[in-house]
């Protein structure tokens, strides 16, 4: 009888989750698409007053501002017509945007603000309006949504609004209903894994996705934020269908557009935690977007940041416990990626909380001790500086960074290790026996227990914990010929922890495949034998996987050159663009000065098939006065010139200069026919490009600019 149940309850969710994807528009409960629930409804609500156990200074800004907030919503509730109604949110929403902004109670008062508009039915109402007002009022209504999503706000948005929502995501080519639209997914994206779910699956990334191709940035920050949410509070199910709706790709211009840090920010984050994801790290790193991540990372000052970040009433607050609490994992990976920017986060948040006087949050949610691992552990300077400063600010101590070649550990450098984990106690009987790294690393609790007298077998367990943290994170090149750590920790990062057992019995990568289960058990010391399943499993595969050869002849089908000062965002547009519909595209990151880069960039514009130039405002400016061919652009369409390349030019507000003005070595760059790019009309100007990409020489006058698109249907931002 239970497995009936269960299937007809399933059979249930099945038939809802069709009804609703098939339909045009979602089903809206008939509480939210009555017109007037709230204002027929709450007039004779008693104004709920503050709780006695409140903060002073979160009553004294209560006590202020609930008068003023019940007197809106009372007016909103009276309104008699549209523009009375708008004035009316527009006083609720200065009330909260207010509130938002109050440095170290801000985000107590606002809470109760958000709390006491949906208990007086203000959630209600904004849903109605977000359903069957103009488009005035739905603008209004939606920036007033946008500020009240707090976690008990989302809850009911997603039992009774989703629908609502995603219907207005479906509308995306209405610019002033974008910017809130674009926000509410944001908050909604973190709200559970099913929502997000949900959201996936009837539209809601997919208008995030369209609007990352648009230029407001107001936009664009919600976008990537939503990105960043989705991959984070969506889980590994959701992430993998974030992947397959091509996510990696659409990051790529937010993180490489240099207009706004805090998008880059955002988009980075997005990109970081899907690349932790090992089901779909592959995808991700073939995007080309998580390779800009640390540059980006290091060019930041985390302080200005911060202090940009409390000057703004979006930021303010900083983040949650709960937001926290998540970086943490990224801090712990052992991606260089993640741990870097998880430690400008909460570097940023650390300026913040310290301000607040929260700093304890830091210790609460672990990131305490995994910003200390990374001071001892990291590899890479940028993230190590980073968490240094989070743990002064936060007045933790900061530990020695310990050396990462422990097989070549002398005895001191062993003792300072003890002494960094708290096992100073035991210095001297370590170094009576003259432990060095080679021992240590070989340590059994027998001789831990018998020889180095450790006896309690609770301290045991502590000392191994940190024994197997230094041989996860330790460097094993100097007796690691094969890269067998890497290869371990591709397999599970915690699984480096068995490198040296494996290379003192003589084992590399090349020999694994021959070992049995039971060697791994009592040769290796790995004791767990689900691990020694997954390394044979793993070897054996390896064994087996066709070894595919890049031959010199191998190229790119189309090599973007573009001037980085105003070109950047077109050219990752068309980047993400052409990869959609097949093409293998490069595009150079940072135009780094000469040396072996520039044979290397040469070398690739000689190898594409195509050459796309971008020709963004003043794009040749510094071609004019460049006898010497020293310009990075100028260079490159020479040398396309020189090797006969298809030449695609395609214009944004960009104005011909005269041949003249131009060095001969170039001119000829000016009989190709021009694309003029154009952002409403995207895929249509798309489609014109692939047509000259595909064997029509835009040198044939035949072909034409034809720029003229007027006539087309819009397809993204008026």
């Amino acid at each position: 009888m239970p497995m009936v149940l269960t299937l007809l309850v399933s059979l249930y969710k099945l038939g809802r989750f069709f009804a609703m994807a098939g339909a045009e528009r979602l089903v809206v409960p008939e509480c939210v698409s009555q017109a007037g629930s709230w204002a027929g409804g709450g007039s004779s609500r008693e104004h709920r007053e503050v709780s006695p156990g409140v903060n002073t200074d979160v009553r004294a800004a209560l006590d202020r501002i609930l008068p003023a907030l019940h007197r809106a919503i009372t007016r909103a509730k009276q309104a008699a017509g549209p523009v009375e109604l708008r004035k009316a949110i527009s006083e609720v929403f200065q009330l909260v945007e207010e509130a938002w902004g109050m440095p170290t109670v801000g985000r107590d008062v606002a809470k109760v603000l958000c709390d006491v508009i949906r208990l007086e039915g203000g959630l209600d109402l904004l849903l109605n309006l977000l359903y069957t007002a103009e488009l005035e009022t739905k603008c209004q209504a939606g920036k007033l949504l946008e500020q009240i999503l707090v976690a008990e706000n989302r809850d009911r948005i997603a039992r009774i609004g989703l629908g609502v929502i995603l219907n207005l995501a479906k509308e995306r080519d209405v610019p002033q209903l974008a910017q809130s639209v674009s926000g509410i997914l944001e908050h909604m994206f973190k709200h559970t894994e099913e929502t997000c779910f949900q959201l996936i699956s009837d539209g809601g990334l997919d208008a995030i996705l369209y609007w990352c191709r648009w230029t407001d940035p107001i936009v664009l920050r919600h976008c990537a934020m939503a990105l960043a949410n989705c991959a984070m509070y969506g889980g590994q199910a959701n992430q993998r269908l974030m992947i397959e709706k091509r996510t990696a790709e659409w990051l790529f211009p937010l993180v490489f557009s240099r207009d706004d840090e805090l998008i880059r920010l955002h988009a980075c984050l997005a990109i970081t935690v899907l690349a932790t994801n090992k089901e779909i790290e592959k995808e991700v790193e073939r995007s080309g977007t998580l390779a800009l991540v640390e540059p980006f990372i290091a060019s930041l000052d985390p302080e200005q940041f911060a202090c940009e970040m409390l000057g703004s009433s979006d930021n303010s607050q900083g983040r949650t416990a709960d937001d926290l609490q998540r970086l943490v994992p990224l801090l712990d990976s052992s991606r260089l990626e993640a741990q870097c920017i998880a430690a400008f986060y909460l570097c940023t948040e650390a300026a913040i909380k310290t301000r607040q006087k929260k700093t304890k949050i830091f210790s609460e949610t672990g990131a305490t001790q995994s910003l200390k691992r990374v001071v001892c552990y990291s590899t890479s300077s940028t993230t190590s500086s980073l968490a240094k400063k989070v743990l002064r600010m936060i007045g933790e101590e900061v530990p020695r960074r310990i050396l990462p070649t422990v097989p070549n550990w002398k005895p001191c450098e062993v003792q300072t290790w003890l002494q960094q984990i708290g096992f100073n106690k035991y210095c001297q009987s370590f170094l009576d026996h003259q432990v060095d790294g080679d021992i240590l690393l070989r340590l059994t609790e027998e001789e831990l227990q018998e020889d180095l007298g450790m006896d309690s077998s609770i301290t045991r367990k502590r000392f191994f914990r940190e024994l197997t943290e230094l041989k996860t994170f330790a460097n094993y090149s100097t007796c690691d010929r094969s890269n067998l750590a890497d290869w371990l920790g591709s397999i599970d990062p915690k699984f480096r922890q068995y490198t040296y057992n494996l290379l003192t019995c003589g084992i590399n990568r090349n020999f694994l495949h021959r070992v049995t289960e039971q060697q791994l058990q009592e040769d290796c010391h790995i004791n767990t034998g689900f691990h020694r399943v997954r390394i044979l499993t793993a070897a054996r595969e390896m064994l087996h996987s066709p070894i595919t050869l890049q031959t010199a002849s191998d190229g790119t089908d189309v090599f973007i050159s573009y001037r980085r000062s105003t070109g950047s965002q077109l050219a990752s547009l068309l980047k993400v663009h052409l990869q959609l519909h097949g093409f293998s595209v490069f595009i150079d990151v940072e135009k780094l000065e000469a040396g072996k880069f520039e044979d290397k960039l040469i070398q690739s514009v000689m190898s594409a098939r195509n050459f796309v130039l971008v020709l963004s405002p003043n794009a040749l400016d510094k071609c004019m006065a460049d006898p010497e061919c020293k310009d990075w652009v100028h260079k490159e369409i020479v040398t396309a010139l020189n090797s006969g390349k298809n030449i695609v030019p395609v214009t944004d507000h960009f104005e011909w200069p005269d041949p003249e003005t131009l060095p001969k070595d170039m001119r000829a760059v000016l009989k190709f026919n021009g694309i003029k790019w154009s952002h409403e009309y995207q895929e249509a100007t798309i489609e014109k490009i692939i047509r000259f990409l595909q064997g029509r020489s835009s040198r044939d006058s035949s072909a034409g600019s034809e720029n003229g698109l007027d006539c087309l249907p819009s397809l993204g931002q008026p």
